[in-house]
């Protein structure tokens, strides 16, 4: 199942999101966000295929998606502050 990440940096940390399934996690560098994020999809997945939910697995809002690329945007406007965010695809391992 391909899904898709947004990785910005968030204070201290790196916080992510997967927009197909809403999922976020965080870490203190890139792929540290990056592997937390693709270990809970795979969990959250793997839950939601145990418990016949996948029919209920939802998106990302456009509300949840704004507010996530809108918060500490300080951070991600251009300037001499600004840091670098990014879009990562990935697949998880449990089979739907």
């Amino acid at each position: 199942m391909p899904l898709t990440g947004i990785i910005k940096k968030s204070g201290n940390h790196y916080v992510a999101l997967c927009l197909e399934i809403n999922i976020s996690s965080q870490g203190d560098s890139i792929e540290e966000a990056r592997r937390m994020l693709l270990e809970a999809c795979d969990e959250y997945i793997s839950y939601m295929k145990d418990e016949g939910l996948l029919n209920d697995i939802k998106p990302v809002s456009l509300d949840i998606l704004r507010e996530f690329l809108i918060d500490d945007v300080e951070y991600v406007r251009p300037s001499s502050n600004w840091f670098y965010s990014e879009s990562i695809t990935f697949e998880v391992s449990a089979s739907v």
